[in-house]
C-alpha cells in the first residue's frame, strides 16, 4: 500500500548542500492508512538523506543558498519505477 501514496517532504539544508538530518518532516500526503504514509515517509526521509551522504552534499550554487536552504520535495510513486 505505501507504493501508492505519494508524501511531500520538507527539510533544511547547510550551506555545504547537506541536509540537517533532524529538519526532515512530513508535509503532506495522499489519503490512505496510516502505517503506509509513515513507510512511504521514512522511504522518502531515507533517500534524501543516503543521497546527500553518499554525494558528500548536493551539487547546488552557494551564491543562492537563501534560495534552496529550505525545500520541499514530492515522491510520487505513479512517476518512478520498481527494481
Amino acid at each position: 500500500v505505501a507504493v501508492q501514496i505519494t508524501v511531500t517532504i520538507g527539510f533544511s539544508m547547510n550551506e555545504d548542500g547537506t541536509v540537517r538530518d533532524s529538519t526532515v518532516r512530513l508535509v503532506s500526503s495522499t489519503d490512505g492508512p496510516r502505517s503506509a504514509v509513515e513507510q512511504a515517509f521514512q522511504a522518502a526521509r531515507i533517500a534524501v538523506i543516503r543521497c546527500s551522504y553518499e554525494l558528500g552534499g548536493y551539487d547546488l550554487p552557494a551564491e543562492k543558498y537563501a534560495h534552496w536552504k529550505d525545500i520541499e520535495v514530492t515522491f510520487d510513486p505513479q512517476m518512478m519505477s520498481l527494481r
